[in-house]
């Protein structure tokens, strides 16, 4: 059975140096990967450019020769094609918008330095095979990227602003910038009481990356191993598999051709612990569900990689999440980690005192730390409905974890 694997990504790089665009790059590539699988074996080859393709299925028959291992199913007749580039824009254009954001925020904030890069690109890639699988996502976005650094500071930034769309939106990242300096500027005391914590969903959810991964829990190695169809999070607390390609910018399906069945997609259900995400292969040699989380480059054999998962939402937005009306919005934090028992801790070099709509202020530095069995348990208050631009237009975790000011 011969399967083919086609990507291409055409890219404009802006790159920005204080406030302004330094070079222009561009780039488009195109790679395609073939793979013949036969007597549950697996050979593979790959190429740039324009390549012939029977000559890539030449060079992977004889890749069959190295005996690797691929027991499983390839897909068959299913056909999906999804279309979300719509935005289109040339190198004029992208150019203009750019330059005149920067000048903007020149203009209102002359203390500041902006860098780093603005990117636009078109990206596609298909699979097809033998057997009448037929599936390929095209998609196109902006990617603004901004290092905010004061003039006085000595560090390489201060604050940042990132966020990835299918519009340009010139006056929104303008406006999103210019309340993100002005809040960094305005230092505040850290506020007496308790205080929830707002967070980026993959900040916390990285441990279930590692402990709800196929392999982890097939070699018995997961944090999470006898917990597995038991109540062990909080009632609100489910985590799901997202493949909608609007929401992930990633395909609906993964790198074997394969889409997650609605009733799999679920890893944990009203704070019950229910499966961990696999592969294929990883499905069949440990005799879990198949959950379509393969990746891989265009020219390797897929292997399970990490997910795509997502918290669900509340229902409410990131203001009604918040008891007290006020909240503390993680904008940089880096430098710690998970244990292996399930506590994390982080210093935090940049916070933000919000309301769940504008932010007010910038906090002193702190350290926070949790359980992971308390701030997705008892203390895990919920994901906002909205999504917060300043935040990289996602929507936001809030929980308790404790808040110590360094």
């Amino acid at each position: 059975m011969r399967e083919k694997v086609a990507q291409q990504v055409r890219q404009t790089s802006l790159s920005i140096v204080q406030n302004a665009i330094s070079a222009i790059r561009r780039k488009n590539i195109q790679k395609t990967g073939c793979r013949v699988m036969r007597d549950n074996k697996i050979g593979v080859a790959g190429g740039l450019g324009a390549i012939s393709h029977e000559e890539l299925y030449a060079r992977a028959e004889k890749s069959l020769a190295w005996g690797v291992d691929y027991p499983v199913t390839a897909g068959s007749e299913h056909k999906s094609h999804t279309r979300l580039d719509n935005l289109n824009v040339d190198d004029v254009f992208l150019s203009q918008a750019v330059e005149e954001t920067l000048t903007e925020l020149k203009r209102r904030h002359p203390d500041f330095a902006i860098s780093n890069k603005v990117n636009y690109s078109h990206i596609s890639l298909s699979i097809d095979n033998d057997n009448g699988l037929n599936l390929s996502h095209q998609d196109s976005y902006i990617s603004w990227s901004f290092l905010l650094k004061s003039n006085s500071s000595t560090g390489i930034m201060d604050t940042f602003f990132g966020v990835v769309d299918r519009k340009i939106e010139v006056a929104r990242v303008i406006e999103t910038t210019s309340q993100i300096i002005d809040a960094y500027k305005n230092q505040l005391a850290l506020p007496a009481g308790e205080l929830p914590v707002i967070i980026h969903q993959s900040e916390l959810t990285r441990l279930f990356q590692r402990d709800l991964n196929g392999k982890i829990v097939g070699n018995k190695a997961s944090l999470l191993q006898k917990q597995f169809g038991q109540k062990v999070f909080a009632d609100n607390f489910s985590v799901q598999i997202v493949n909608d390609p609007v929401e992930t910018y990633s395909p609906l399906f993964d790198m074997e051709g394969a889409i997650c069945s609605d009733e799999l997609r679920w890893l944990i259900k009203d704070g019950v612990i229910l499966r961990p995400y696999t592969d294929k292969r990883t499905a069949q040699r440990y005799g879990l569900a198949h959950t379509a989380c393969a990746d891989g480059a265009y020219d390797s054999v897929p292997s399970l990689g990490g997910c795509n998962m997502e918290i669900t939402h509340s229902g409410r937005t990131l203001a009604q999440l918040l008891p007290q009306g006020l909240g503390i919005l993680l904008a940089i934090a880096s430098g710690g980690d998970f244990t292996p028992d399930g506590n994390f801790a982080t210093p935090v070099q940049v916070a933000y005192l919000t309301d769940g709509k504008k932010l007010l202020g910038r906090l002193p530095e702190l350290s926070i730390k949790g359980s992971i069995f308390d701030f997705f348990g008892k203390d895990f208050i919920g994901v906002s409905s909205d999504k917060i631009y300043c935040s990289g237009n996602d929507r936001m975790l809030v929980t308790r974890l404790t808040v110590e000011k360094l």
